[in-house]
């Protein structure tokens, strides 16, 4: 009779390294949560709902205020359990967004890529012929 539960609990362990796998935090993907904010129309309640508490928030003057919401893109070192820690991010996404009073103001969003700059090591088109 025990050998009959075995492959019931081979895939029940199976099972579980695989709900474990998808569990851990909650990502934000900024780029397309930005998307749905409309400068004079949405408000601050919407702002939290759709894109959670701000990284860092600062007082611009009286009415005005600025949200920033700041993404790091990991690379795949950094991912690498132990060492991770000593590699640096691929890149950021940030979006800040500027509220008056209640209402969003201006959205504005940018993001960085490690490779970016990588067209300036490309001095050939710079050169020049002597004569």
């Amino acid at each position: 009779m025990p050998n009959t539960f075995r492959p019931l609990y081979i895939s029940m362990f199976f099972l579980s390294l695989l709900l474990a796998g998808c569990s851990g935090t909650p990502t934000r993907h900024l780029v397309s949560d930005v998307c749905m904010i409309q400068a004079g129309q949405t408000s601050r309640e919407e702002v939290l709902k759709l894109m959670g508490d701000p990284d860092s928030k600062r007082m611009v003057s009286a009415q005005t205020e600025e949200w920033v919401y700041y993404e790091e893109a990991q690379s795949t070192l950094q991912s690498t359990p132990l060492v991770g820690g000593f590699f640096d991010p691929d890149g950021y996404d940030m979006v800040v967004i500027t509220l008056s009073g209640d209402t969003v103001k201006q959205c504005r969003y940018s993001g960085y890529d490690d490779d970016e700059l990588d067209w300036q090591d490309d001095y050939s088109w710079q050169e020049t012929e002597k004569k």
